[in-house]
């Protein structure tokens, strides 16, 4: 498929992002997921997050790479999402790719 005829495709989360919304985030993502090859989540800054988010976001790049697609953050983590990073230990030990998925960092050099 020549480059130009390749389409990424955003998906914009809502602003709820914790466990009582989850399931709703959880299967709109995986019927977007499914109708694309390369997806964009967009994050809002000030949206609310915990947990179940960060599993869900790993989890889907868990099915994106079984499934030969891909799956990037439109920005990096910042805000509430960063702070759920960071207060759950995600952030020590980050493997390359978790690097560049969550904080945009690394990549070719």
């Amino acid at each position: 498929m020549p480059a130009s005829d390749v389409k990424e495709d955003y998906f914009r989360l809502p602003q709820n992002l914790t466990v009582r919304a989850i399931t709703v985030v959880q299967q709109e993502m995986l019927q977007f997921l499914a109708n694309t090859a390369s997806a964009t989540i967009d994050i809002d800054d000030d949206c609310q997050v915990d947990i179940s988010f960060i599993q869900l976001m790993e989890a889907a790049r868990i099915y994106a790479g079984t499934a030969g697609k891909h799956v990037a953050l439109s920005r990096p983590a910042s805000g509430p999402t960063l702070d759920v990073l960071k207060r759950s230990g995600f952030l020590e030990g980050m493997s390359a790719e978790d690097l560049q998925f969550w904080l945009h960092q690394g990549g070719i050099q």
